[in-house]
This record gives structure tokens, sequence and C-alpha cells, in this order.
């Protein structure tokens, strides 16, 4: 009889307002961790810390999977490696930004540049997010020899019974992957899922800044489902308590996105809009870089949900877009 994984949450503290990033150590040979957390003194010792409870060292690791570039998951893995000599696993959207963080940032500025032109997005603020996003690659040293997984790629222990799938899940992140141990029906989930609140979709440009934009919350609603059709018993999150009713949250994040893009497609009927005059008054108290970056992210997403649906449309007028409510006939 096939055996599943043994999955072992070790909570590692962050500095970020998000609070402790969940990492875990898959068991089995070679001995797997699954992301990491930042660069941080702090967070280092308490994986460490971990890692010991379970009878490990960092130098110990043979494998780490990263489940997408964001800091708080990928910011520790050059120290890793250096110490472990493990080999790292990612997918392929995520390499740039774990080989060279500031440079690849350099070169999507025109992209989101663009984007807050486009929207009417105040200088102060757009200042404000620069700053933020400068002083992220402070969390993480560059390593550029990972190599590349994919959707339909699986992880693969000695036991030829054990092994995670790869499921691409773009929307949180354009790199998300979530790993399923069908043995157990256990989703890795990391930021894909979390029990307590809605995974921020995150605006990003195309990859290698071709074609359209992506639709990362119309991605996100999609991947969801998916994800929970294929039944899990527990999802794993990247923060927070894990999961017991996949299809019940499921169900909660779509009534919400739902009632969210309804809100906006009302106060789309006075007059077209520009995002950021969506964005203030929906977010009003907010006062950080990253709060803002993600409070235009989420909006922009449901108007892209509500132009997807025929309900709304861009408009252009010289360089800045206002959103204008479609009437249905």
């Amino acid at each position: 009889m096939a055996r599943p994984v043994q999955f072992h949450l070790i909570s590692v503290p962050t500095p970020f307002p998000v609070g402790p990033v969940n990492v875990y150590l898959a068991e089995g040979n070679p001995l797997t961790l699954i992301d990491t957390g930042p660069k941080d003194a702090v967070s280092l010792a308490g994986l460490e810390a971990g890692l010991k409870a379970h009878g490990y060292r960092v130098e110990d690791l043979r494998r780490i999977v990263l489940t997408h570039h964001h800091v708080d998951h990928i910011g520790l893995t050059a120290a890793l490696v250096a110490r472990s000599g493990a080999e790292v696993l990612t997918h392929p959207y995520n390499l740039p930004w774990l080989a060279d963080y500031p440079g690849e940032r350099e070169r999507q500025r025109p992209f989101f540049q663009q984007i807050w032109d486009e929207g009417g997005v105040p200088p102060e603020i757009v200042q404000a997010m620069d700053a933020t996003s400068a002083g992220i690659a402070r969390w993480l040293d560059p390593f550029p020899n990972a190599k590349p997984i994919n959707e339909g790629n699986c992880i693969a222990f000695e036991n030829r019974d054990w092994r995670l799938e790869i499921f691409h899940t773009p929307g949180h992140a354009g790199g998300l992957i979530c790993l399923w141990d069908a043995v157990s029906r256990t989703l890795v989930a990391n930021d894909h899922f979390i029990r307590d609140i809605s995974s921020n979709p995150v605006l990003e440009p195309p990859p290698l800044m071709n074609g359209p934009r992506p639709k990362r919350l119309v991605e996100y609603l999609h991947h969801m489902q998916r994800m929970a059709a294929l039944g899990p018993e527990i999802a794993l999150p990247g923060h927070g308590d894990p999961i017991d009713d996949v299809a019940g949250l499921v169900r909660q994040r779509l009534a919400f996105h739902k009632r969210r893009a309804q809100k906006i497609l009302e106060a789309l009927s006075a007059r077209p809009l520009t995002l950021w005059e969506l964005t203030r008054p929906i977010f009003p108290r907010l006062s950080r870089g990253m709060d803002f970056f993600l409070a235009l992210s989420e909006i922009l997403g449901h108007l892209d949900l509500l132009e997807d649906d025929g309900r709304a449309r861009p408009v252009r007028k010289g360089a800045v877009i206002r959103w204008a409510r479609v009437e249905a006939r």
C-alpha cells in the first residue's frame, strides 16, 4: 500500500505585518524543505529550532522547493544551500526573482509606471510604493542555481510510493505552485489558500514583458476551484492554521469577490472612474506603500472580473483610463 508523505509544519517568525510564515518539512529521502522564510536572523533561528524539534539540522536538507517568489517564502534559500548543498526547485517564473531581485524589479518598473499613470495614481503614492519595493531586496540573498519545475512534474522520494504532484496555480503570484499528495489527499497550498484572510491577487506584468497583462484575480478564482476539485482532506497554508474544509473556503472566497465586484460596479453608476478613484474610497485607511500596492492590485483584479463579465469596460482619454459601467440590455 502506498504511504503518504510525512509533513511537519514549522512556523518561522518574520519581521513583516503578516506574521509567521509556514514552511513544511517533507520527511523522506531526500529530506525536503518547502519554502524557507526571509533572510533574517530571528527567522533563521526559528527555522533551525523547528528542524531540531524533528531531529534535523539545516545541514541535513537535500532538497528545497520554493512555492513562489515572495521574500517571506524564499529569502533564506542561499544561506541554507551554502550550509547543506541542497538542490533548489521552483517554477520558471520565479527564477529571475531568485537570481537577481533588484534587477528584476528594475526590469518591471516601466510596466508598473504605465499602470499607475493610466490609473491616475498620485505621484506621492507611487513614490511610497517604490520605496517599499526597493527595500524588499534586503530580505534575501541572490541564488542563481535553482532548477525549474512546472505543472505535471512530480517531486519524487526514494520510496516510489512517495511523490508530490506539481500544479501551477497563478493568482497570488505568477509562479505559485501547489503540491498534491494524492495518497493522504493533502494539498500543500502555501499562499493559494489561507484560512482567515483572502490571498491578495498581486498585479504583475506578463512573462518576458510580452503579451497582455495577466488577470491575476481571474486566474486565482479559477485555480482555487481547480484545487478544490481535487477533493483535499486538508490544505496546508503559507500562513495560519491548516484548512479542513477546502470546498467551504472556496465558496466563501467566491462569495467575497462577488460582493466586492458588485460594490465596485455600484461605484461606477454615477460616472466612469480611474483605478485610484475606485481604490481610495474602498480602502480609506491605507498608509503604507505595500498596502497601497495590494489595494490597487485587488481593485484592478475586480475590474478585470467585471470586464470579463461584460459589466464594465476601460475607456481611455489621453494617458488616463477610466472604467465605465456597461448597462445590461
